[in-house]
């Protein structure tokens, strides 16, 4: 797959589990260098492996993650927990990366191979970096949605 693709793939997968699940209309543009995000947030992955390898992370701000969490419980925010909140994330971030997982698998030969993803992890805090294992090529698309702004990363290589 050509990475031109990757980054549009990356980027109508994240629009339409937003649309689909959260009822929320998002616009992405592509952002060049690192995510930095200075004040708490929450950070989910998937990690692929298989014929491709390389990880989906969405970075959200915490009032964004218990924004969304609402939206796909339909529930009040005073109602769910911090566990919720993660809870929500990581599936949002597993639908993301199965749906581009599904659009590229779409391109691939048959017979090729296939490539499976992880259960998503959350990690929470003010200031880390993230950095994948694979020395893949990664994108980052900064995604705005009623004034919030995040950020999905995808890290993807394709292995011989």
């Amino acid at each position: 797959m050509e990475w031109n693709n990757v980054i549009d793939t990356v980027q109508k997968s994240t629009e339409v589990v937003f649309k689909r699940m959260l009822a929320m209309k998002i616009e992405g543009r592509v952002w060049e260098g690192c995510v930095s995000m200075p004040e708490r947030h929450l950070t989910a992955m998937v990690g692929f492996a298989g014929s491709y390898g390389g990880m989906t992370a969405i970075h959200v701000t915490k009032p964004f993650a218990r924004k969304i969490t609402g939206l796909m419980l339909q529930m009040d925010a005073a109602v769910f927990t911090d566990e919720d909140v993660r809870d929500a994330l990581g599936e949002i971030t597993n639908m993301v990366a199965g749906h581009f997982k599904a659009e590229v698998v779409k391109t691939m030969q048959p017979g090729v191979g296939i490539f499976e993803q992880s259960i998503p992890s959350v990690i929470e805090g003010v200031s880390f970096d993230l950095y994948t294992v694979a020395d893949a090529p990664t994108c980052c698309i900064q995604f705005e949605a009623d004034g919030d702004q995040f950020f999905v990363e995808m890290a993807l290589q394709r292995k011989a």
